[in-house]
């Protein structure tokens, strides 16, 4: 199925090249197509997640007996040339998995960034013969292998000079076998053979992305205060979101440094009991599991590995009220309100109460048209940048307790500077002239404020919102860790005692906020 594999820099000028037969077509031969899917993106912010560098994979046909996948991440380019079947059949279609080539080439990804650390063309060049033995083992025959990043790094060696250096200091130290008790054999696919560690320690980061559509509803009072612009200002607007669409992707990931091979059991709190089909590890006991809803009992992979994967769909909640909790009470809350008698809107950011610190905030406000531009009449946190593809942007780099952000502004047109110059015209004819003159400048004056009255109608406002953030704290669906227990220490040693931590990151997906 995958027949090669190409890696090209942000010039796509090939870095690196693996192919597992021997006619293939070139990198060169590929180049009109890449180009073709660059042109198609330009100007779009979706093929591109918010929280990383990271692309999402783009199928593409290159003719009728291949297929390309092409993965972006940072200034490289990952393509996938995957095979069709014999008969012609797509690998999209229902005769194969049409997640297996994105899969795979993630999966390459999270490998050769635990071999080298952040990727870039020169360590791929610099290492061609590492990511060449990687690979013949992760591929047999075009089809995945073995995948697991521990089974891997027993497999292929990686002799760096940190590597060298820790060799050397353990054999000057006498730090080996002999001092840390008999050594033990190991079956466990995905943990290696022999781990030890000089400090044992364990930390689980629980991560929810959030992603919603919300379309505010604002309710005018009656007592209306007309010495400003904006009605807010004096709180005669109260703002009631509503979320048109909306779901919480989490993940559990797991960074682990234990000698030996233990057994642990990870507990979560109610939320963790009731979440509905959460894909896992396969190192954890799946028949445990389904006992005991919310108990991960697991042998963890050495190093870092993510445990479960969970999704929870807004739009399954029966209770309104439960849903609109569950954003104000645990995450960050956007209210956007435009004014119907003139350009001016205004943007408030309101953090949940238990959030201990937002790393950034985002909000790019997005324009109907690429000459409108943005006019800041109040802020109060953070800056404000008029961009040229119609995504003004105001960044907040971090926001403490109790304080809400408010940006006040108003949209702008080249047309608007053009008004202005012939109003000013226009009152010094008014100066000049007399009576006859006069009387035809009450008469385009009552043409102009029925063209006014006309154009009060058509006041721009931004068309949406675009809302990036990162925190830290309690995630919005409310899921904790209990305890985290050793349920058997084979190699560790009765008296060692890993130290253990817990940390709970929520991140914006897809937030948008309508108008």
């Amino acid at each position: 199925m995958i027949d090669a594999l190409y890696i090209s820099d942000a010039a796509h000028s090939l870095v690196y090249e693996y192919s597992s037969k021997l006619l293939v077509p070139s990198f060169k031969s590929l180049l009109h197509k890449i180009y073709d899917l660059d042109a198609t993106s330009t100007g779009f912010d979706n093929t591109t997640t918010s929280a990383t560098n990271k692309s999402l994979p783009s199928t593409i046909a290159l003719n009728a007996k291949y297929d390309l996948i092409i993965y972006r991440q940072n200034s490289l380019s990952f393509v996938l040339l995957c095979s069709k079947d014999d008969v012609g059949v797509k690998i999209t279609s229902s005769s194969a998995n049409p997640l297996l080539p994105n899969t795979f080439i993630e999966r390459l990804i999270e490998t050769l960034e635990e071999f080298f650390g952040e990727l870039s063309s020169s360590k791929i060049s610099n290492h061609n013969d590492v990511v060449t033995l990687i690979l013949y083992q992760m591929l047999d025959d075009g089809s995945p292998n073995i995948t697991d990043f521990n089974k891997l790094r027993d497999l292929v060696k990686h002799n760096s000079l940190l590597t060298k250096i820790l060799n050397e200091a353990q054999r000057t130290t006498g730090y080996n076998q002999s001092n840390t008790g008999q050594a033990f054999s190991n079956d466990i696919p995905w943990r290696r053979a022999d781990v030890r560690h000089t400090s044992n320690e364990m930390y689980v980061d629980v991560i929810e992305t959030v992603s919603l559509l919300i379309k505010p509803i604002v309710k005018r009072n009656k007592v209306e205060h007309f010495d400003s612009a904006f009605y807010s200002s004096k709180n005669d607007s109260l703002v009631d979101n509503y979320i048109l669409n909306g779901h919480i992707d989490g993940r559990i990931d797991f960074l682990c440094h234990l000698t030996g091979v233990p057994t642990l059991e990870l507990i979560l709190n109610k939320v963790g009991a009731h979440l509905e089909l959460p894909s896992l590890h396969r190192c954890v006991n799946y028949d445990l599991f389904r006992e005991r809803r919310g108990v991960l009992s697991f042998i963890p992979p050495d190093g870092k590995t993510t445990l479960m994967k969970y999704d929870v769909d807004l739009n399954q909640m029966q209770s309104y009220k439960e849903k609109m909790n569950l954003i104000k009470l645990g995450t960050i809350d956007v209210q956007f309100v435009t004014n119907e008698s003139s350009s001016d809107f205004e943007i408030k950011i309101f953090p949940a109460q238990m959030i201990n610190k937002v790393e950034f905030v985002k909000i790019k406000i997005v324009c109907a048209d690429s000459n409108d531009q943005v006019k800041v009449n109040r802020i109060t946190h953070g800056d404000f940048q008029n961009k040229i593809n119609r995504k003004h942007e105001w960044s907040i780099r971090e926001i403490k307790k109790n304080v809400v952000p408010t940006l006040s502004g108003s949209i702008v047109t080249d047309a608007d500077n053009d008004d202005e110059q012939e109003n000013g015209k226009e009152v010094q004819e008014k100066e000049i002239a007399g009576g006859r003159e006069r009387e035809r400048e009450r008469e385009k004056q009552n043409h102009k404020n029925e063209d006014e009255a006309i154009a009060t109608s058509r006041h721009k406002a931004p068309l949406y919102l675009e809302v990036e953030y990162c925190h830290k704290g309690s995630v919005p669906s409310g899921l904790k860790v209990e305890s985290l227990k050793i349920k058997s220490a084979r190699g560790l040693g009765e008296n060692v005692k890993p130290f253990k931590g817990v940390k709970y990151i929520t991140n914006s997906g897809h937030y948008i906020v309508r108008s």
